[in-house]
Formats: C-alpha cells, sequence, structure tokens
C-alpha cells in the first residue's frame, strides 16, 4: 500500500505530464516563405540553420516578455 508521499508523488507527475501534453505549440502552416528569412522554400524553413535561429529567436523572445 502506498503511502501519501508516493500517491502524492504520482498526482504530481500525473499532472505534470497533462500540462506537457497540452502545452504543445500548434504547428507553423506551411506559406511557401523561410519564417526566419523569408526565402521562398517549399517547407516552413529553407535550412536547418534559419529552423535553430528562429526557434533561438522564439525563445528569447518569451525569455523577455516574463521579466
Amino acid at each position: 500500500m502506498a503511502d501519501d508521499v508516493d500517491l502524492a508523488s504520482q498526482n504530481e507527475e500525473a499532472f505534470r505530464q497533462h500540462v506537457i501534453a497540452n502545452h504543445r505549440e500548434k504547428e507553423l502552416p506551411v506559406n511557401g516563405r523561410c519564417y526566419y528569412c523569408d526565402a521562398s522554400t517549399e517547407g516552413n524553413f529553407c535550412c536547418k540553420e534559419c529552423r535553430e535561429d528562429w526557434e533561438k529567436r522564439k525563445y528569447f523572445d518569451s525569455q523577455r516578455r516574463i521579466e
């Protein structure tokens, strides 16, 4: 039989997984242009460097809003 600490830990983990699953961002719609450099492309980004730079910029922008 689980004690109160085990039950609390299980509830916390279940809640954390629920929040993570529901926090996923929507996929970017494909618009034929790179979201970072605006070059013509078949996907969302023209190269992996643009994707990485866009993700970094988005992350830093989100950190800036917190403060």
